[in-house]
């Protein structure tokens, strides 16, 4: 329980999300892990510990032995390109203390630290920059800060930022302090912050980052809410999309039988649209064949049509071949050819599927009055 008079900050109360997130990320990238201190490198990928190699103090004392080794090394391990390296800097590179203050807030326990830094590192105050590290220790009562504070020069930084650059690698931190690489490891897959890095700037710069420094967390805090909210909504207007969607396809595979009906029935259309026009083209036609199709065209069935008649005369049989969409159709015509008294003999010679029609092909005897 939350004791009367304790407030939580905002960083406080979304650290836990922010944690999450480092965490399923940083797993998913390679990390390699440099300590120019004892020599060691190790590498881990999926979140577990790949290899690790030790470097001789030669390679350590001379920065350009450093980089060959180095890069045999990756080359050897088939170290990805772009892979995330933190690196843990020689003690002497740095200046490093350790400190006991009392409990006090962040904000104040800051700008402590600000003045204790500028009375104790021994360099200018444009040439450097500082991290720390704050654990609360003692009774409940009696709580005060253990602190590491440690500064490192701005052309250390640089060449350890050059290093990674020659290597290919991208720089994630460096970690002022001293650790081991499985202790940064631990907290680099765990999640946690790296310590932020400070710089001591001129004074009328300060005032600036003061004032703007207060609100930038909160306005962080409150972009992330947002861009929540705003993935809630998308996410919850795509799963209605996506069942309107699957709604409509259920339609489209209703209809896609009709759509295909049409169609045959516009390609029946266009044949039968030609077959008029060759038919009104002939010069001469023959008045016996012309009125024997008229009267076959009026037998026609639905779903039933005709594609070539072969007409020898009145003696001859007539041979009517076309098409049809289904056996009920044929078996229609035929019988209303047979009731119409026209013809003494209706004979089915040839009936074959064809894809989506049945072609047939029938015989007719015409009865001898009506020759």
């Amino acid at each position: 329980m939350m004791k009367y008079g304790k407030s939580i900050s905002v960083e406080e109360l979304f650290e836990p999300v922010l944690c999450a997130l480092r965490c399923r990320w940083r797993r998913k990238q390679a990390l390699l892990l440099l300590s120019l201190q004892t020599g060691q490198v190790a590498y881990w990928q999926n979140g577990e510990h790949s290899w690790q190699e030790q470097l001789n103090e030669e390679c350590l004392a001379d920065k350009q032995r450093l980089t060959d080794a180095l890069r045999e090394i990756l080359l050897a391990r088939d170290v990805e390109e772009g892979a995330a390296v933190l690196l843990l800097p020689a003690a002497a590179m740095m200046y490093s203390e350790q400190m006991v203050l009392p409990s006090m807030r962040r904000r104040e326990l800051q700008a402590a630290l600000k003045w204790e830094v500028q009375q104790s590192v021994p360099w200018m105050h444009e040439d450097y920059t500082y991290s720390f590290e704050a654990h609360v220790i003692g009774e409940a009562d009696e709580q005060q800060y253990q602190v590491m504070l440690a500064a490192l020069q701005n052309a250390s930084r640089a060449e350890l930022e050059q290093l990674c650059r020659s290597l290919m690698l991208k720089l994630q931190g460096i970690l002022l302090g001293s650790k081991t690489i499985d202790e940064a490891a631990d907290k680099w897959f765990a999640g946690k912050s790296l310590p932020s890095i400070y710089r001591q700037k001129q004074r009328c710069l300060q005032g600036v980052a003061a004032t703007f420094g207060r609100y930038l967390t909160k306005a962080g805090c409150a972009a992330l809410g947002l861009a929540i909210l705003a993935y809630a909504s998308t996410w919850g207007g795509c799963y209605l999309a996506q069942r309107d969607l699957l709604e409509v396809e259920q339609q489209l595979v209703q209809n896609t039988v009709w759509r295909q009906r049409m169609q045959e029935s516009e390609a029946v259309e266009r044949n039968c649209q030609r077959l008029e026009k060759l038919l009104a083209a002939v010069s001469k036609p023959s008045k016996e064949a012309v009125g024997e199709l008229e009267r076959i065209c009026r037998q026609m069935m639905p779903g039933c049509w005709l594609t070539l008649l072969e007409y020898n005369g009145s003696k001859e049989p007539l041979v009517l071949q076309g098409q049809a969409v289904d056996n009920l159709a044929l078996e229609s015509f035929v019988e209303q050819l047979q009731k119409c008294g026209n013809y003494s003999r209706v004979e089915l010679l040839q009936s074959q599927q064809q894809g989506n029609v049945l072609i047939y092909k029938l015989q007719l005897q015409m009865k001898e009055g009506k020759q």
